[in-house]
């Protein structure tokens, strides 16, 4: 490929990344709930795959185990996640969701939409659809990329 395509790319994602962020976290700020932003990211990691270990939770949202475990126990304190030790393996804690995480996520979405509707006189119709399409190409795209690291 290209050398100026990937460095073109690179240089997209770099801006993408924190105007993505400011949308997502826009939608957890409307509920006032109180969650830290990496309260918030272990939520949506886990609304991913409902089951994780304390171990594949810190890597998949770049943490130490100690600074995971630390936004877990908040989380179990609000009752949004649950801690169980594993069957095969004691050793080894996994994370869930509780329904009133999945709650919570969902009025997130709900206030996410409502963001993007209150805006819908800047964006057309086929605008919108153009975002969707590219973001679920992306998406798939970085699966891949990501596949080595992080299990989906």
């Amino acid at each position: 490929m290209n050398e100026k395509v990937r460095k073109e790319c690179v240089s997209a994602m770099f801006e993408l990344y924190p105007r993505a962020r400011k949308l997502m976290y826009k939608s957890f700020d409307r509920l006032d709930d109180d969650l830290t932003r990496t309260q918030q990211i272990i939520l949506l990691s886990l609304a991913i795959r409902d089951n994780l270990s304390m171990s594949q939770l810190a890597s998949k949202i770049c943490t130490s185990n100690e600074q995971a475990t630390r936004a877990v126990t908040q989380l179990v304190d609000k009752g949004l996640v649950n801690r169980t030790q594993n069957k095969t393996n004691r050793r080894v804690v996994n994370i869930t969701l509780t329904q009133k995480a999945r709650d919570h996520i969902e009025a997130a979405k709900k206030a996410a939409l409502a963001e993007s509707f209150s805006n819908s006189q800047l964006i057309s119709d086929e605008e919108m659809q153009a975002i969707n399409n590219s973001v679920h190409t992306i998406l798939e795209i970085i699966k891949k990329l990501d596949s080595n690291d992080i299990i989906y």
